[in-house]
């Protein structure tokens, strides 16, 4: 299925009337290279130019950190492929998200603030998580797992769900990544509550339904779209080509609800919204 694709002039209202009340994604095509100061695609080398020095980390094809490595190291990596059918290393060089954060993007992010934007689709006021009652603006704020992305052709990220209750923006700046995205609903077949199916090598006596459902949204996006996915939604994502994302979680004020009862689950015990939730109340926020 195509998904649904936001028009060019959707209000932040419209945006949260459909989308994030009623829990649906969102393909918003183009909006970055139309509207960002450096519009995509991003050019790579550029990056290693700038951030050559720093040290990155790398994960496999979930959030297990494998090692770090030098940024320019990774991308020359990159260049000269895989081989032997080897999975493909993924960075996740992510802004400060906790207390005890070895390898922090924050002095990256803040190099990088005048370079990119937020859908203007997205609200600028009233986020309960993280706690900021106006002018939210992801390129200088802290969020949750913002982070920038990296990798090779054939990267993916397995299937899984956001934690914390949350939504995801996610700007696709240099080449293409294919996303499938299942409901909520679907867990039922997908996870059996320890784990999720693993797509393209489904154990199929631990998860004997997994292929009874369809994703609700598959679409491949270039460079210059962003995509909104809804809290609870299970989603995966492959690199077609060498790929540069920006993403980052939060939750709006219409989903407060929720997320308080995320809380009282035992979430508020969960190092990053710990990490959030006192950064906020230290800066002045309720």
């Amino acid at each position: 299925m195509a998904g649904n694709t936001s028009p060019a002039g959707m209000s932040s209202a419209e945006f949260i009337a459909g989308h994030l009340a009623e829990n649906q994604p969102l393909v918003s095509r183009g909006w970055c290279r139309q509207w960002w100061p450096q519009p995509p695609p991003w050019d790579l080398g550029e990056l290693a130019r700038r951030f050559g020095d720093c040290r990155v980390p790398v994960f496999d094809s979930l959030f297990e950190m494998q090692r770090v490595v030098r940024f320019e190291e990774y991308v020359s990596a990159m260049a000269d492929g895989v081989a032997g059918g080897e999975p493909v290393p993924y960075m996740r060089w992510y802004a400060r998200q906790r207390n005890f954060q070895m390898i922090c993007a924050d002095d990256a992010f803040a190099e990088l603030k005048g370079d990119w934007a937020a859908p203007s689709w997205l609200p600028s006021d009233d986020y309960v998580f993280p706690a900021i009652k106006e002018n939210a603006d992801p390129t200088k704020d802290s969020f949750p797992a913002k982070g920038l992305f990296i990798c090779a052709a054939g990267g993916r990220t397995r299937l899984h769900v956001d934690p914390w209750a949350s939504d995801a923006c996610l700007c696709q700046i240099t080449g293409e990544k294919r996303f499938v995205l299942y409901p909520p609903a679907a867990g039922k077949a997908l996870s059996d509550g320890a784990g999720v199916v693993d797509l393209d090598r489904p154990d199929t006596a631990r998860f004997p339904l997994w292929n009874s459902v369809e994703p609700a949204l598959e679409v491949t996006l270039q460079p210059g779209d962003a995509i909104f996915i809804p809290a609870g939604w299970y989603h995966a994502a492959v690199a077609l080509s060498a790929s540069v994302s920006v993403t980052w979680n939060f939750v709006h004020a219409v989903n407060a609800g929720r997320f308080a009862k995320y809380l009282d689950s035992g979430g508020s015990a969960d190092p990053t919204v710990k990490y959030f939730r006192r950064q906020h109340r230290s800066e002045g926020y309720a």
